[in-house]
């Protein structure tokens, strides 16, 4: 008994003296000479902040209070006709989930070269866009080093680059083929050019890019939407014959495919050698690998087609865009379009909110550097018609918030508000008109019987105009849809009770 209470005693001394010798390894936070976590990992990836994308659906579903597939997603920029029928190619794919796919990606090369007439060895695959951007940047920039980027424009070229200590400049977008890029280390320029939409033609692209090869500078053009647009200005043949060139595509946005993420890059044999040594090895797994090679072997009438319907709903969606007031959507050669509502009453952060609760996802533009700036892309007739028919509810919401706080005291006194000639828009029609409302509420009625009419806009187009219509003015019919507004009745009913019967 008293060997056995020695026995426990040692053991307990043991175990006692091994816990007090692994306390000791490990450093109190607050113990002098303990370094903080921040002054050991690189100052750039801790003062960055990551860009804004879109494509929140997921996001957007938990704010709005609906489930994802209720939500129409037009902040992202895919081709409108949706993704092939890739089904029977992701279930032979399944076989190959058990072993590693060949880093090589022989297959995928020659499938991307031959859709571009250049060699397999141009090629670098990539796990989407973004991981090439990285790739090139981690390859190409160093601390210290002056990137010149063109503004507004896709914003990970400047986070990838500061990341590894590029100092960014800026120039307009619409001057960069005028640049001297001798002072730099890189240039960066999207063909088609997001959120703008709007394409350099090859011409002008070459001869930026023989400047910068003359000067040693390295180009990085994406061209990720202009199989979308126009691929005859596409400069990825000279991409493949000159070393400080690299041209981005994507088969995400051509295709329809962001959860696969494909994508790849064209550029001289050497520089391609040098980017392939370096890539994360197995970046393409085996769905996207064999989806992928489909895609780009079997695909030219599809790219046809998508042409021909973003053509046509691009030019439609223009029109009904451009006859809402205080919205300037600017001309576009892509899949999407930029919206200038500058004019209009509501903000483009606001504006994005008020069209989630409608189901709706748009591209609030202020990350770009665009105050006040919404993109849109091109859908199919049905979800585009479901776009404009959601402004236009914002748009009657608005009017009615506006009506009941700005004219509520007016209520409580029994009376509309008369004419304001203080404010700015006065006369906005003919002198001694009401002001009770800044914004008619029915507004775009297209009733010809209220006097109004669709006009030609010199830009093009046709817009509603209601520079004949006097109905809402009227102070008797002005406090009748006011109060019907203010008791929580839908527009269509407050037209059907108010306006019907004058007209």
């Amino acid at each position: 008994m008293i060997i056995s209470i020695i026995t426990m005693h040692i053991i307990y001394i043991f175990f006692s003296f091994d816990l007090r010798v692994y306390s000791n390894l490990i450093i109190p936070a607050n113990k002098k000479g303990h370094v903080p976590l921040k002054d050991r990992v690189k100052r750039t990836a801790i003062e960055l902040t990551p860009c804004v994308h879109g494509a929140k659906c997921a996001e957007s579903a938990e704010k709005s209070g609906k489930r994802a597939c209720e939500l129409i997603d037009f902040s992202v920029n895919l081709n409108p006709l949706g993704p092939p029928k890739l089904k029977k190619i992701l279930t032979n794919a399944y076989g190959s989930l058990g072993s590693y796919p060949d880093n090589r990606y022989g297959g995928f090369k020659k499938a991307a070269s031959d859709s571009l007439s250049v060699k397999p060895e141009n090629i670098i695959p990539g796990n989407g866009s973004t991981e090439l951007i990285r790739l090139f940047a981690e390859t190409v920039i160093e601390p210290g080093d002056r990137i010149l980027i063109p503004v507004p424009t896709f914003g990970e070229y400047e986070f990838q680059c500061r990341l590894f200590g590029g100092k960014i400049e800026h120039v307009d977008y619409r001057k960069i083929t005028e640049i001297r890029p001798q002072d730099y280390k890189a240039v960066f320029l999207c063909n088609p050019n997001n959120p703008t939409g709007r394409l350099i033609k090859r011409r002008e692209i070459l001869q930026l890019a023989k400047k910068c090869v003359e000067s040693s500078v390295f180009l990085f053009v994406d061209e990720a939407f202009i199989e979308l647009s126009d691929p005859q200005e596409s400069i990825a043949d000279f991409a493949a014959l000159n070393d400080f060139v690299i041209v981005l595509r994507s088969l995400t946005k051509i295709y329809a495919v962001p959860g696969l993420r494909i994508g790849f890059a064209v550029a001289s044999p050497d520089f391609a050698c040098i980017l392939n040594n370096i890539r994360l090895p197995w970046n393409l797994n085996s769905l996207a690998l064999e989806s992928g090679i489909w895609l780009l072997k079997n695909n030219g009438d599809y790219i046809d087609r998508s042409l021909g319907l973003i053509k046509k709903e691009r030019e439609w969606l223009m029109t009904r865009l451009g006859s809402i007031r205080g919205f300037r959507p600017c001309p576009s050669d892509s899949n999407f379009i930029l919206v200038d509502i500058r004019e209009f009453s509501i903000d483009s952060a606001d504006m994005t909110a008020r069209m989630l609760r409608h189901g709706i996802i748009i591209r609030d533009c202020s990350s770009f550097g665009l105050k006040n700036h919404i993109r849109v892309a091109v859908r199919k007739r049905g979800d585009n018609r479901k776009l404009i028919k959601a402004f236009g509810g914002v748009i009657s919401e608005w009017g009615s918030e506006l009506a009941k706080n700005a004219i509520g005291k007016a209520l409580e006194k029994g009376v509309t508000a008369r004419s304001r000639i203080d404010c700015e828009y006065y006369p906005c029609h003919f002198e001694g008109q009401d002001c009770t409302f800044c914004f008619c509420p029915f507004y775009p009625c297209e009733n010809n019987r209220t006097g109004g009419e669709l006009i030609h806009r010199p830009a093009g187009g046709t817009v509603w105009s209601c520079a004949k219509c006097d109905v809402i003015h009227r102070w008797d019919i002005a406090e009748k849809v006011l109060r019907a507004l203010m008791e929580g009745k839908k527009i269509k009913d407050v037209w059907e009770l108010v306006v019907e019967p004058v007209l």
